[in-house]
């Protein structure tokens, strides 16, 4: 079978999918993608291609409302320009597996007809009841809440001409309108459970370039891709700062992006992650900040942790969340929607109101305090990712089987 991922970065959510079906040796695999993750990783046999935006989206000639629409075509333009290369050399794929949204799936039927098409369909955009407006008392906007249904026109079109339908979690499917949930199967990505898996003698010290902190120091840590409002980031630095008050013992480590990849950026130039150490009195000498990590050293991060927070809005669920439950980790997290149905609130992990930063640091600074809850909670967190299926075998086993259905037909 000859195969073509397409996402915006290689390798994303098709990182172990593609591997496997490199793996199998019976596949021609090729990969569309504008950009490649700092994580990445050569896939054996995998083959890459590039694809490039005519222009960047400037919307200064389109409605508002259009702006994604905008994007969306001008990626859709970009991959089916390569993709008319990939069609003159020769190249003529059974199967398009693609991230719906972008729009850099939109026009590949165009191209290849014939081809049985895979969407994995991410998020719905939803006016109300989600992430806009959470956490509001006001309404939102009639004008916001055209803008944000009309995110959805590439979304609609992908489905449209979808064979088969991915999306990674219940609650994720359940932004989508009945008529179209129907056609999704939910599926996990999948987590590579001996990657991430605990340290044999509990959590280890952390050694990572300058940064030491030796096993005995209470060590709390925050992983994200950015700091922003979207994961947290706002109550999580208030609740931090009443904790290390609380407990002259522990140390901070945090760990992500001073981009947005969610929301806004702050209109006064300082990136969210600084806002909040010059908003919330913190004591320099006991937060730490990495960097987004390369695997190995994520790892390391995780396994260290005493205490790890995980916050978000009613969102996409983050891979982190789930890896660092695979590793064992004490969890205190946010009591959301897309968190609950990972996380039972005493089982797996602590769960918090979301805005309660007052309590993100009595509870957290109560499991630090208690080793004995620490470690329960820990086995039981990664004892959910293998009961669930959300193990990498589980999942990739049920991505084959989607596979196999639509190119029945």
């Amino acid at each position: 079978m000859k195969v073509l991922f397409v996402h915006c970065n290689f390798p994303a959510q098709f990182r172990h999918l593609a591997a496997r079906l490199c793996g199998e040796g019976q596949h021609t695999v090729h990969f569309l993608a504008r950009g490649k993750e700092w994580t990445a990783s050569d896939i054996p046999g995998l083959i890459r291609h590039g694809y490039q935006l005519e222009r960047e989206p400037t919307a200064q000639l389109c409605h508002p409302y259009l702006r994604r629409m905008e994007s969306a075509v001008l990626h859709g333009q970009g991959a089916l320009r390569e993709a008319i290369k990939l069609r003159q050399q020769g190249f003529e794929p059974d199967l398009i597996v693609g991230h719906s949204g972008f729009g850099n799936t939109l026009y590949l039927k165009e191209v290849w007809p014939q081809a049985r098409f895979i969407g994995y369909f991410e998020w719905f955009y939803r006016s109300s009841g989600s992430d806009v407006g959470f956490g509001r008392d006001e309404p939102t906007s009639p004008d916001t809440s055209l803008r944000v249904h009309t995110y959805n026109a590439p979304i609609v079109m992908d489905l449209a001409l979808a064979d088969g339908a991915l999306c990674p979690t219940q609650w994720q499917a359940s932004q989508f309108p009945e008529a179209l949930r129907q056609r999704l199967t939910v599926g996990f990505d999948g987590i590579d459970t001996e990657l991430f898996q605990p340290a044999a003698d509990g959590p280890s010290g952390l050694e990572l370039g300058d940064l030491h902190i030796p096993a005995d120091v209470p060590l709390v840590t925050y992983v994200t891709r950015c700091f922003e409002p979207y994961r947290g980031w706002p109550q999580v630095a208030a609740g931090l700062s009443l904790l290390l008050q609380r407990n002259p013992h522990c140390q901070v480590l945090l760990v992500g992006s001073d981009e947005v990849a969610y929301g806004s950026a702050r209109g006064d130039g300082k990136s969210w992650r600084q806002w909040a150490l010059d908003e919330y009195p913190m004591d320099p000498s006991r937060v730490h900040y990495l960097p987004p990590l390369q695997y190995e050293q994520y790892r390391q991060v995780l396994r260290a942790s005493w205490v790890h927070l995980y916050w978000t809005i009613p969102f996409i669920l983050s891979w982190s969340l789930m890896e660092s439950l695979s590793t064992g980790c004490c969890l205190v997290a946010s009591g959301t929607p897309p968190v609950q149905e990972v996380i039972r609130d005493g089982d797996e992990g602590i769960l918090v109101p979301f805005h309660d930063s007052q309590q993100l640091a009595d509870q957290t600074d109560r499991l630090l305090r208690d080793c004995t809850a620490r470690r329960a909670l820990g086995q039981r967190a990664r004892q959910r990712i293998l009961d669930q299926g959300y193990d990498l075998p589980s999942c990739l086993l049920g991505q084959l089987q989607l596979i196999d259905q639509v190119m029945a037909g």
